[in-house]
């Protein structure tokens, strides 16, 4: 099975975990976050453009009766388990508490 995506902007697409999770190989446009939602081996990325999105259709095509459908499951639940977001959140707020506190004004000059 394949999961086609073509959206023109997206921050981040949970319908491609969703798809991966059910051990799909994803097709989708590369645009906005996307690109960080999958690893590269699950997913096969288009510019939004008709040739480009049926390009990559077709090599998807070739390749999916060899998807292991079930490592794909495994894959998605081990990359977004709660544990790992939250130590990524927290690598986040760690990083923004050692920057340099800037008031608004300072922000808008620059």
């Amino acid at each position: 099975h394949i999961y086609l995506n073509t959206s023109l902007i997206e921050a981040f697409c949970i319908a491609l975990l969703e798809a991966a999770s059910c051990g799909m190989l994803v097709v989708s446009t590369n645009v906005g976050g996307i690109p960080e939602v999958l690893p590269p081996d699950m997913v096969y990325f288009a510019d939004p453009e008709e040739s480009a999105i049926e390009e990559q259709l077709e090599k998807a095509i070739q390749r999916v009766k060899n998807i292991p459908s079930q490592e794909y499951h495994e894959r998605v639940k081990s990359l977004y388990s709660w544990r790992r977001i939250a130590s990524k959140t927290e690598v986040v707020y760690k990083d923004v508490l050692k920057t340099k506190d800037y008031c608004l004004g300072d922000r808008l000059k620059t």
